[in-house]
């Protein structure tokens, strides 16, 4: 009696790993795409419910809220200015907000608000200026604080007038 092993070849193996590698590549990336650019709109969320936060308890309270991040560390500090000189001091720290990973600051952010809502610059003028999120597939995002201090924002890595 003649008995056959139905088995698959190695020629056959390798042609199917073939193809669900070239499947695998071509539908992984934009998955990863997806996933960096909705940790992009949470960090611009993070960020616009922080600028609405500090700006609401300057108009309450008072002291004034300011918050500080610069572009290396992707941690955002938000202080309250206990001693009125419109800087970032030892001890005024009122809490420290991560943003997602891979998402860095363009610009070095420092932003205070007045009794009236308006943006405050580290000299104590007026500091309207954006603030620029990226990720590490180059999309960015433009959040915008006028001289008023509406906050607004943007698609891309745009200038906000």
């Amino acid at each position: 009696m003649d008995r056959k092993v139905k088995a698959y070849t190695i020629f056959e193996i390798l042609v199917a790993l073939i193809i669900i590698g070239i499947l695998m590549a071509v539908v992984i990336r934009p998955i990863l795409i997806f996933v960096a650019k909705q940790r992009l709109n949470q960090a611009t969320n993070i960020v616009v419910a922080t600028l609405n936060e500090t700006k609401a308890y300057s108009i309450m309270k008072d002291n004034l809220m300011g918050i500080q991040a610069d572009q290396n560390t992707g941690i955002i500090h938000q202080f309250i200015d206990k001693n009125n000189n419109c800087q970032y001091d030892s001890g005024e720290n009122y809490r420290d907000i991560n943003l997602p990973t891979n998402i860095i600051f363009i610009n070095d952010i420092f932003f205070l608000f007045d009794r009236r809502g308006y943006p405050v610059n580290a000299s104590c003028g007026l500091g309207p200026g954006p603030v620029v999120l990226k990720n590490n597939y180059d999309m960015y995002k433009t959040i915008c604080v006028d001289r008023y201090g509406r906050i607004r924002v943007l698609e891309g890595n745009v200038s906000c007038n």
